[in-house]
């Protein structure tokens, strides 16, 4: 399932951009729409990339369709992302921890001027989600974009409170 979400932030692009390869976006980050941060497994800076690579974890409550396919204990991955400043945007990968036959995801953060002006930015993540499960493996993924969605417009509208120093 492809999908697109644009959502608007009070911070210059290049803040926002910068905010995604800096650890401290991500460490002690609370909990948030059934998903927690585990930790910033790994952080590379060189010349204008950087590669981040971050472990979540799902700790809401899953369906009995879903249990049967999966332990709920074992929803952990690392989302591995470049940000590629240079071009005003990020690639982002998910590497499941466990199933990684049975999801694939991968996309790209893109960040320009907002309407506001050089001040603001909008950002536009772009991304594919597929779940290798039949017979449910379309409606998980429905639910899980849907989710998805609440959870970016969340994580973005974040961006002003994360200390750059």
């Amino acid at each position: 399932m492809r999908f697109s979400i644009d959502q608007g932030v009070a911070v210059s692009p290049e803040v926002a951009l910068a905010v995604y390869g800096n650890p401290a976006f991500y460490e002690g980050r609370g909990p948030r729409d059934n998903i927690s941060m585990l930790e910033v497994v790994s952080h590379d800076e060189t010349g204008d990339r950087v590669l981040i690579e971050v472990r979540f974890q799902f700790t809401g409550s899953v369906s009995s369709a879903v249990r049967a396919v999966v332990d709920p204990h074992k929803l952990s991955w690392i989302t591995r992302t470049e940000v590629l400043v240079g071009e005003m945007r990020t690639r982002w990968k998910i590497l499941p921890d466990h199933y990684a036959d049975r999801l694939t995801s991968q996309g790209t953060y893109r960040f320009s001027e907002g309407p506001g002006g050089p001040d603001s930015a909008v950002v536009t993540v772009e991304g594919e989600l597929k779940i290798h499960v039949p017979f449910v493996g379309g409606r998980v993924e429905r639910v899980i974009v849907t989710d998805l969605r609440q959870y970016i417009a969340a994580e973005v509208t974040s961006i002003p409170d994360v200390p750059l120093g």
